[in-house]
């Protein structure tokens, strides 16, 4: 990750909700810069091992609303897919996440407080420097990540059960 983006201040409230969050040395914060970074970098095979069950069937729901086959669909949900038609339909998820942030500058945004929302739910605020004098940041959106406590849904690097739910954005400034 760039030294310049997806980075935290520190805050006590911040590192407190932090600590709730933390499970198996990867946190619920980091998590969401990874996801953050790899919409950044177009890292689409991330995306998806980071992506929670609920995440990916919503992401393969939008997909056949705009078009993606049935069929293909559930072989990409099943780990089946012809190598290209996953990797398309990855491709078009990564433009599909960044058309959500089109009105934030994506290699500015970082990451904010992360907030317990459940147990094991929690959601974690996407930042974008402001133009307005007195304003430090505004509110980019929310990632809301769940933990599992099965490996199901944990693909890829260990992630310490922590996937990505969904993406929230917010589409106006302040």
């Amino acid at each position: 990750m760039s030294a310049t983006a997806l980075h935290r201040e520190p805050d006590a409230t911040t590192d407190a909700a932090r600590d709730t969050a933390m499970t198996n040395g990867l946190d619920a914060v980091a998590c969401a810069e990874r996801f953050i970074h790899a919409i950044v970098w177009a890292e689409h095979t991330t995306l998806w091992d980071l992506l929670s069950v609920q995440g990916r069937s919503t992401a393969l729901s939008v997909a056949m609303h705009n078009g993606l086959d049935r069929v293909v669909a559930g072989r990409i949900h099943d780990d089946l897919a012809d190598p290209n038609e996953r990797e398309q339909f990855l491709q078009q998820l990564v433009n599909g996440l960044r058309r959500d942030l089109r009105s934030v500058e994506l290699t500015e945004l970082t990451v904010g407080d992360c907030h317990e929302m459940s147990e094991d739910t929690v959601a974690v605020e996407l930042l974008t420097p402001s133009q307005i004098p007195g304003t430090e940041a505004w509110s980019a959106g929310r990632l809301i990540l769940s933990r599992s406590h099965s490996n199901a849904t944990c693909r890829g690097d260990d992630n310490g059960g922590w996937t990505v739910d969904r993406l929230e954005p917010r589409l106006a400034g302040p």
